[in-house]
């Protein structure tokens, strides 16, 4: 199942993240991956059986990136451990690298570079 960030709120030094879907039960599998075609870093869930995703659409890197190192919490009720450890060995990772494509590249530069 994917999940999507829709709004972000930075309130009581957290990142706090909320989603439509319901996040009860689940667990931060603290780490994270990405989808260089629809431009999202995917933070990894996990049920007991399978991992779900959490899309940070590139509408939501503005908030990552001027709040960076704050907890970040999704629905009230799921910390996402290792957040921005995973975060910064991506943004770090695809500097240079072409496999995730010349566009992704170039809006993760814009955005986690400066």
């Amino acid at each position: 199942m994917d999940i999507y960030v829709t709004e972000i709120k930075y309130e009581d030094e957290a990142l706090k993240c909320y989603a439509d879907e319901e996040t009860e039960g689940l667990q931060a599998a603290s780490r994270m991956i990405v989808d260089s075609d629809d431009m999202a870093f995917i933070y990894l869930l996990d049920d007991g059986e399978q991992f779900r995703r959490v899309h940070f659409v590139k509408e939501t890197w503005s908030m990552l990136h001027t709040h960076h190192s704050a907890e970040v919490i999704l629905n009230t009720d799921v910390i996402l451990t290792d957040f921005w450890d995973e975060l910064d060995y991506l943004v770090d990772n695809i500097d240079g690298n072409n496999n995730y494509g010349e566009a992704f590249e170039i809006a993760v530069k814009e955005e986690f570079t400066h």
